[in-house]
C-alpha cells in the first residue's frame, strides 16, 4: 500500500512538472512568437552570414534582418540598466547616421535575463515608458546576444554590413574618441568600395 502511494505521488509530481514547464514556456514566450529558438547559436565571425532574425519592437512591428539588406543595419544592446547609456548612443548615431536613412539603427534588448514571470505587456509598457529615440526590439531568446556572446555589462555596438554579413562588434561608453571611431567604421560600411 505504501509502495503504491509513492507511485501515485510520483506520477502527481511529473504531472505538476510538465503542467509547470507548459506554462513556463507559455509565459516567456511572446504571443505569436516562432518556436522556441536552438539553446545553442554558434559564435559567428566577421565575414560570416549574420544569424537571421525576426524580432518585434515594443510595438508590435517586426523587424527581420532579410528585409533590412541594402544598408548597414548598427545594433545596440546593453542590459536594462545602463540603458541610459546606451540611450546616448542611439541618440548620437541616430543624429548622424539613422534620420539621414544612411544605415537601419536598431536597440535590441535581451529579455531572457528578465525574471521568468515578466510578461510581454509589462516589458512593452516599461519601454514605451521610457521613450527611446530609435525602435527597440525585444529579443526575447537572446538570439542576437548568443551569435556574439555579448556582455552585456557594457554598451555594445555591432555592425551588419548592406549583404547581411557580420561586420565587426565594438563595447564601451560613448566618448568623444571613441564615438569617432565608431563613426568611421559606419562611414566604410557605407562607402562604396565595401563588399
Amino acid at each position: 500500500m505504501m509502495r503504491e502511494a509513492m507511485r501515485q505521488g510520483r506520477r502527481v509530481t511529473v504531472v505538476v512538472l510538465a503542467i509547470w514547464a507548459v506554462t513556463v514556456l507559455h509565459l516567456v514566450t511572446p504571443a505569436g512568437g516562432a518556436d522556441f529558438p536552438p539553446f545553442w547559436i554558434e559564435k559567428i565571425s566577421p565575414g560570416q552570414a549574420f544569424h537571421p532574425f525576426v524580432i518585434n519592437d515594443v510595438g508590435d512591428r517586426a523587424w527581420s534582418l532579410d528585409s533590412l539588406r541594402g544598408k548597414p543595419v548598427i545594433l545596440l544592446t546593453a542590459h536594462r540598466d545602463i540603458r541610459y547609456d546606451l540611450r546616448k548612443w542611439a541618440e548620437a548615431l541616430n543624429a548622424e547616421f539613422g534620420l539621414p536613412g544612411k544605415i537601419h539603427l536598431l536597440w535590441v534588448h535581451n529579455l531572457s535575463r528578465y525574471p521568468w514571470d515578466v510578461q510581454e505587456h509589462h516589458a512593452k509598457d516599461l519601454w514605451q515608458q521610457f521613450k527611446p529615440p530609435v525602435p527597440v526590439l525585444l529579443d526575447w531568446h537572446s538570439l542576437v546576444g548568443r551569435s556574439l556572446r555579448v556582455c552585456y555589462d557594457t554598451p555594445n555596438i555591432v555592425a551588419v554590413d548592406r549583404f547581411g554579413r557580420f561586420a565587426w562588434h565594438e563595447q564601451g561608453p560613448l566618448t568623444k574618441a571613441f564615438y569617432a571611431r565608431i563613426a568611421e567604421r559606419i562611414r566604410r560600411l557605407l562607402s562604396p568600395e565595401s563588399r
